[in-house]
């Protein structure tokens, strides 16, 4: 299952964050897939209030430090529904590498606890945070660890680097292989670093081909 022609089917699915949208996203996940991987970047299942979608509806207070995400029926009803969107279209064969911008990167950590977990082959976290510590780190010991890339700025205004860092620490401190990326910019992913991230996705998908 998932082999066509002695190849086993691969896909790159990349999340986008809040606000975001797939149009938004796809200039650069197309850049950091592989050829002869497919790949899928969709709209999330909400619309945004202000603009473009999400994957639960969310409000910060950028004057609580540190960030954390409150857990609310509401809040785990529309994750739930997310988990379920995105099972339902991700291709049904193969291995996926999975990633993410932002809350997208939530969500990608998210799938780890989903139907999906066991063929995800690796990770690409982008300018976030980590999901509730227990339940992340329930994930990462029930799976076999997989490469992780974890990249974040010291400027970032939107996700405190301090709260990014600790989840690159949560995935080392359960044996997983984090690669970790740090630039100088705030909540963005720097053209700079696009190589960097380019050769990690391609390392997965050949090390599975």
């Amino acid at each position: 299952m998932g082999i066509l022609g002695g190849w086993m089917q691969q896909t790159l699915v990349m999340l986008h964050g809040l606000t975001g949208s797939q149009s938004l996203m796809l200039p650069f996940a197309s850049k950091i897939c592989p050829d002869g991987c497919e790949l899928f970047v969709p709209d999330a299942p909400f619309k945004h209030e202000k603009r473009g979608f999400c994957w639960w509806n969310y409000k910060s207070d950028t004057k609580v430090k540190p960030q954390k995400i409150k857990i609310t029926e509401k809040l785990l009803v529309e994750i739930q529904k997310s988990i379920d969107y995105l099972v339902e279209n991700i291709p049904k064969e193969g291995k996926v590498i999975l990633g993410g911008f932002s809350q997208g990167a939530v969500m990608a950590q998210i799938m780890l606890l989903s139907s999906i977990s066991k063929r995800i082959s690796g990770l690409v976290l982008l300018g976030t945070r980590s999901i509730e510590e227990r339940r992340l780190r329930d994930a990462l010991k029930s799976l076999k660890p997989i490469p992780v890339l974890w990249m974040h700025g010291l400027k970032d205004e939107i996700i405190d680097f301090d709260d990014s860092i600790d989840l690159a620490n949560i995935i080392e401190d359960e044996g997983w292989d984090v690669t970790k990326i740090i630039h100088e910019k705030g909540h963005v992913i720097p053209l700079g670093e696009h190589k960097k991230i380019i050769d990690f996705v391609n390392e997965i998908f050949l090390d599975n081909t």
